[in-house]
């Protein structure tokens, strides 16, 4: 079997993730959440009427020790924070995919699946 030609294939994509890689930006782990509240004052608007509850308000949570953690964002907090998650969701996703390429050419070493 012609291993080389099989070889530089996964060399080739190995090599358009790495570029793909080196244009990921800053990265940040967690999630964003917006909400909407009532703020429990009986005579507010909100009390009554869901489309009138206060906000929207945004949250970064993260995971630090083992706790959730969490932080207010303004809205120009928000667009970062949100790209930065984005972006180490794409970091994640070409990790993977450097994992499984890496993979295949180890069984097309040694002929064995890694499992």
């Amino acid at each position: 079997m012609d291993y080389s030609a099989a070889l530089r294939r996964y060399e080739e994509q190995y090599d358009a993730l790495k570029v793909q890689l080196k244009a990921v930006g800053f990265i940040g782990q967690g999630s964003i959440q917006t909400r909407h509240l009532k703020c429990g004052k009986p005579t507010c608007r909100c009390y009554d009427d869901p489309d009138a509850r206060h906000g929207p308000y945004h949250y970064w949570t993260r995971k630090v020790g083992g706790k959730t953690v969490g932080l207010n964002l303004t809205e120009d907090e928000l667009v970062v924070y949100r790209e930065w998650i984005e972006n180490n969701r794409e970091l994640e996703r070409l990790v993977k995919e450097m994992r499984h390429i890496s993979s295949s050419v180890l069984a097309l070493i040694t002929g064995r699946r890694a499992s």
